[in-house]
């Protein structure tokens, strides 16, 4: 046996693991779909926020602001006014949380504009392809936690591509690329919809 021989297998081993390397990495990672009773369970958990905390506090805001504007002591009244900045700050924490639990924007605008609402609030380019038809509100709901949670996962900045095919049986494909020119990263899901 010669010495090129080893050398040669050596070599080809190497250029096999890096092949190997390569597709697994060009391969889409699976997402794993909300089921239907996470979905209910977080649409429930976002009413009980925005339906008793959020709502109590937007109370309180308000009741602070008229008492800030009606007290003729301007000290008190500036006290006042700080607690009340306080307290719609407070307010607007619970409101994020509570688009986070699940985007209010799903629910009211339908999968498209509200999917495109998340990728706003979080400075991302989303390139949407969804079929024509509509999907009924078990299945909406899903596919857009679905996709809204995988955006949360992004730096500001990311180019995102969701491609949404089937009726009964959904594919969503989610392409990702970050800024700072790492590599496009793919992730699926398939999700059962009746």
């Amino acid at each position: 046996m010669s010495k090129a021989g080893p050398t040669t297998t050596l070599a080809t081993v190497h250029r096999l693991v890096r092949w190997f390397r390569w597709s697994a990495a060009a391969l889409p990672t699976p997402i794993r779909p909300p089921g239907r009773d996470t979905v209910r369970q977080r649409y429930q958990l976002e009413r009980l926020l925005h339906d008793g905390a959020v709502a109590d506090i937007s109370a309180l805001a308000l009741e602070l602001g008229m008492i800030s504007d009606t007290t003729p002591d301007a000290e008190a009244a500036a006290r006042v006014a700080a607690a009340q900045n306080r307290v719609t700050g407070i307010l607007d924490d619970l409101r994020c949380v509570e688009a986070m639990i699940y985007p209010p924007v799903l629910t009211g605008a339908g999968l498209g504009p509200g999917l495109r609402a998340v990728a706003e609030r979080l400075d991302l380019r989303l390139l949407l392809d969804l079929p024509p038809s509509a999907f009924g509100g078990q299945a909406r709901a899903r596919i857009g936690l679905l996709i809204a949670d995988h955006l949360h996962t992004l730096r500001p900045g990311s180019v995102v591509r969701v491609r949404v095919r089937g009726r009964r049986i959904v594919r969503v494909n989610i392409t990702d690329q970050q800024p700072g020119g790492s590599a496009r990263r793919a992730h699926r899901a398939v999700l059962r919809c009746e």
